[in-house]
């Protein structure tokens, strides 16, 4: 759940007693929101989205400021390393603000190619604005990288492990679970693609708009994008001005939404004269592409527990003047009682660790722990068996989760089918692209990743109870 305080991002310049506001630069913006992100616990879009937007700042510094956010988050393991490798002081020993300066300078250094003097001497002014006498040893660090940066000594391929933690910054928890599960090959190939810089995807409003006609404004303007290999409501590699881009969301000619997440969606196949039911609606990016799959005469019941999520799922229904939703306060855990009935189709997609979109949320790769799946997998299990009670005999119930771990994915599924002899896994083939037919499990379930599919990883089961 996202805090009112986090969502109310007020990114300023530091301003020490005595002295006159300075209006805040793209690198000290990056690093308050670095600081947020590592000291509060802050979501690194919301952040930057609020955050970078208050400064005053041209679209190039705005996107200065991502770059630095979202590469720091990245690539994080591997700036330690470096300045492991050049401070003469031992990382557990720094100041959590030395080292967020330093993680900042480091990356321009080894990943944006930044002249090293500009990187020193930029780092350097940061350093003195935050850390008065610190900027010293900062100043040092930075210079002695400039001195031997050829000097560093890097883990070997021959120990993976170590290898895909330290050069792809991955956790070594995660890097390990990733080889016992996908092999070494693949495990190396995951970490290369969560490390890519993001694309845009566009879900196309086709009550307002054709894709074809975005597509031709997006060539006409020399912009990047294309259609989609596998839904034809989807503009992939989108690449365009945020003013523009903010118009055509304004005008509710589209929303932003992965393919994976589309997908989902199409799984649940809402049709004219159902109910179906969103139980984790907020949001509500699929609520409304459930409705507009489903037509007019399809009703969707969009159900939320918090209220301000609920008030933004509101502002996207009329947004996109999406027809037949309604909006529900409730509990997913006592779904029958909060719809009042069973449902042709219920949607849960379930809160979980998010690691299949560590691409768009690189912070969630140092946030998240082993001990994590189990109590987010025994979260899923309550709501997967409240949500079963509000379908009925005949209709199905849908669960998807934003990751791939075994705890959140298969053992939910298989736990809930041993206690609920009436659901079975459905036969996916109706429902999804034949293009993603290779993503089938055995089992019946759909799992995506990023990189075998190029899109965010989600796991789906469709769950189809006896009539």
């Amino acid at each position: 759940m996202i805090s009112e305080r986090e969502r109310e991002v007020d990114i300023l310049a530091s301003k020490k007693k005595g002295e006159d506001y300075i209006k805040p630069d793209a690198r000290e913006i990056a690093y308050q929101i670095t600081r947020r992100v590592h000291s509060k616990g802050g979501y690194l879009g919301l952040l930057i989205r609020y955050g970078a937007g208050k400064g005053g700042l041209s679209a190039r510094d705005r996107s200065l400021v991502a770059e630095l956010c979202y590469g720091t988050q990245r690539h994080r393991n591997k700036i330690d390393h470096l300045i492991a490798s050049f401070s003469k002081r031992d990382m557990d020993d720094m100041d959590p603000e030395v080292l967020d300066i330093l993680r900042l300078g480091f990356y321009q250094l080894s990943e944006m190619g930044t002249p090293p003097h500009a990187a020193v001497n930029e780092t350097v002014e940061l350093a003195k604005r935050h850390l008065g006498k610190g900027a010293g040893f900062v100043n040092a660090v930075m210079r002695r990288a400039v001195d031997a940066w050829d000097e560093v000594e890097w883990p070997s391929r021959n120990d993976l492990p170590r290898y895909l933690e330290i050069v792809h910054s991955h956790p070594r928890w995660l890097v390990e679970y990733l080889i016992k599960h996908l092999g070494e090959e693949e495990a190396e190939a995951f970490c290369l693609a969560d490390n890519q810089v993001p694309t845009l995807s566009l879900r196309v409003n086709l009550e307002r708009v054709e894709p074809s006609a975005l597509l031709e404004e997006i060539e006409s303007n020399g912009w990047a994008g294309r259609g989609s290999q596998h839904l034809h409501e989807a503009l992939v590699g989108v690449g365009m001005p945020y003013d523009a881009l903010m118009k055509w969301l304004q005008k509710g000619l589209c929303v932003v939404q992965d393919e994976s997440s589309m997908v989902v969606s199409h799984v649940v196949h809402p049709q004219e004269g159902e109910t179906v039911v969103d139980a984790c609606a907020a949001p509500g990016g699929k609520t409304t592409h459930l409705a507009q799959l489903g037509g007019g005469a399809c009703r969707v019941i969009a159900v939320d527990r918090n209220k301000r999520r609920l008030k933004a799922l509101r502002k996207v229904v009329e947004r996109l003047g999406v027809r037949g939703v309604e909006i529900l306060e409730g509990d997913a855990t006592v779904l029958r009682e909060v719809v009042g009935g069973e449902s042709d189709a219920v949607l849960l997609d379930a809160p979980c660790s998010g690691l299949g979109t560590l691409q768009r949320n690189p912070e969630l790769k140092w946030r998240r722990f082993p001990g994590d799946i189990a109590n987010l997998s025994a979260v899923q299990a309550k709501l997967i068996r409240g949500c079963a009670g509000a379908v009925k005999p005949g209709g199905a119930l849908v669960y998807s989760v934003c990751t791939f771990t075994r705890g959140e994915t298969l053992q939910v599924v298989r736990d809930f089918l041993r206690e609920n002899s009436d659901f079975h896994c459905e036969d996916l083939a109706p429902y999804i692209p034949q293009s993603l037919s290779s993503a089938v499990m055995p089992e019946d379930c759909l799992q995506l990743m990023p990189h075998r599919h190029g899109m965010e990883g989600m796991f789906v089961a469709r769950l189809r109870r006896r009539a």
